[in-house]
């Protein structure tokens, strides 16, 4: 069985794009430790760059249950889409 998020905390947006309509994506890749410990990257980021700070920050504190195999916890990597739409 592969990692699975517990923990999600969605980015805050910054105030001045909230005031505009936009839908963009964005791609991360969790490091997985079997400890369920993290290390994120973007490897699909948005357009601009103080969203995916926001974005950076907030998956940095996302938390997971490790993979399994054979019912003990290992290490994985798992990319992830984050769809983001302000309206």
């Amino acid at each position: 069985m592969g990692a699975r998020a517990i923990d999600r905390p969605m980015p805050e947006i910054p105030e001045e794009l909230r005031q505009r309509n936009f839908s963009v994506e964005a791609v991360a890749r969790f490091q997985v430790a079997a400890d369920g410990s993290t290390r994120v990257e973007l490897i699909k980021a948005t357009a601009d760059p103080r969203l995916n700070r926001s974005l950076l920050e907030a998956l940095k504190k996302w938390r997971f249950f490790p993979a399994l195999e054979n019912g003990a916890p290992v290490a994985s990597t798992i990319e992830i889409r984050i769809p983001i739409q302000v309206r």
